[in-house]
């Protein structure tokens, strides 16, 4: 006789309560959150409210877990049709479809870093939006070598803005966007910092200001490399 599958269904009152895609919407949450190394079977179950035992029957194993976690969050990520006509709306189009993702899961991005993840287990969109981005800046001009240097600048910039800017700002439910808190000078008022002081007391951009500066490095130097 064939072997019983382990993903029976998990029922209460008859019925499920767990759902691959559930396990799947939690584990991304937690990651987002805390990161991956906080992602165990237990703490897992707990915030689902059911038993380790339980999770078994619909993942093979933490691996799975992760699987399912990262491909949710990449599966999410769409950015708008990129044209070469305007091609520089596009670049920023495609930036702030970044953002919208590294700021709605930052500590989840970190998952290279993380986690041990075989090529096999790459979601298509991280290599179909790479190539198209890629082809965008090849068809108004730039070679490859050109475009990737300023694909690779681009999502560095927009992964440390959404951990540095977005993420501190969601924590403290306001725009962060001080150059140093007052508190950090105020604690240390007998350090010279003239020049620190001048700059702290100047209005700074909101973040979404900032994040246009940002792209707009970006497509500056792509410009530069088109002259």
């Amino acid at each position: 006789m064939p072997a019983t599958s382990r993903r029976r269904p998990a029922t209460r009152k008859g019925r499920p309560v767990l759902t691959r895609e559930i396990i799947a919407a939690k584990a991304l949450e937690t990651a987002g959150a805390e990161g991956f190394p906080a992602l165990t079977m237990r703490a897992l179950a707990a915030d689902l409210g059911v038993t380790v035992r339980a999770l078994y029957n619909y993942v093979e194993d933490r691996q799975d877990v992760v699987h399912l976690a990262v491909d949710l969050m990449l599966s999410s990520w769409s950015p708008p049709p990129l044209r070469a006509a305007t091609w520089e709306a596009s670049v920023a189009d495609y930036a702030g479809s970044l953002r919208e993702l590294y700021r709605r899961w930052p500590r989840a991005l970190l998952v290279s870093l993380d986690e041990d993840t075989p090529p096999a287990s790459v979601h298509p969109n991280r290599l179909l939006n790479l190539d198209r981005f890629l082809a965008l800046l090849r068809d108004i001009g730039l070679g490859i070598p050109a475009a990737l240097a300023a694909h690779r600048h681009l999502s560095l910039l927009v992964l440390s803005f959404a951990l540095l800017v977005d993420q501190p700002a969601a924590r403290a439910g306001a725009d962060r966007s001080a150059l140093v808190p007052d508190t950090w000078l105020e604690g240390h008022a007998d350090l010279d910092l003239p020049a620190l002081r001048e700059a702290a007391a100047l209005p700074l951009p909101t973040a979404d200001e900032q994040f246009d500066q940002l792209v707009r490095a970006v497509v500056t130097q792509i410009r530069s490399e088109l002259a």
